[in-house]
């Protein structure tokens, strides 16, 4: 809502508002602030009368909370979310959990700070998943990834290829067994 129209109505709002911090009552009585706002009005009851009705214009009444509205905001300070204050305060924790030898908060502490600073839920790049695997191709190279061959080439993955089937038929021949083991025993 900007300024009132009546600029009298707007000294008063801006005189009433002023007068909220006021450290006497005169300072913030009704009537001091219409007085303010119409300088040839004599004080006493007919001050007190005109403030009073002037109050309770709506516009007026608004205009007062804008006024103090508009001051809260400048008044909140604002909030430092940078990560160099988050680490400080973080930092800060770390510290005092350490003096009094209290594990838990040193560890969540440090947690935090690992958290703000470096990607710790960020995916390892060192890890292989098999999941994503296409072909045998990338199962074979995969396996030999997993052993630390880095670039494996064609021949050494059909090599990785033959090692995982004869690899799947001795697993398969041993539940064979087991299962067969297991019959022989309910017969």
């Amino acid at each position: 809502m900007p300024a009132l129209a009546n600029p009298r109505h707007e000294a008063f709002a801006q005189a009433i508002f002023a007068g909220l911090t006021g450290r006497t009552r005169i300072e913030r009585a009704q009537s001091t602030a219409y007085l303010e706002a119409y300088p040839s009005c004599s004080p006493g009851p007919a001050a007190w009368t005109n403030a009073s009705r002037l109050l309770r214009r709506a516009k007026v009444w608004e205009r007062i909370g804008e006024l103090q509205a508009e001051a809260n905001k400048r008044l909140e300070p604002k909030l430092d979310l940078s990560r160099e204050r988050i680490g400080r305060r973080l930092d800060l924790a770390s510290k005092l959990a350490e003096r009094q030898e209290n594990a838990a908060n040193i560890v969540a502490a440090e947690l935090g700070i690992a958290k703000v600073f470096h990607r710790i839920d960020a995916p390892d790049p060192n890890h292989i998943d098999f999941k994503s695997a296409q072909s045998m191709q990338d199962i074979g190279r995969k396996l030999l990834q997993s052993v630390g061959f880095k670039e494996p080439d064609d021949v050494s993955i059909a090599a990785a290829i033959e090692a995982n089937d004869t690899f799947i038929d001795r697993l398969k021949a041993i539940s064979e067994a087991a299962q067969g083991h297991t019959l022989d025993q309910d017969d």
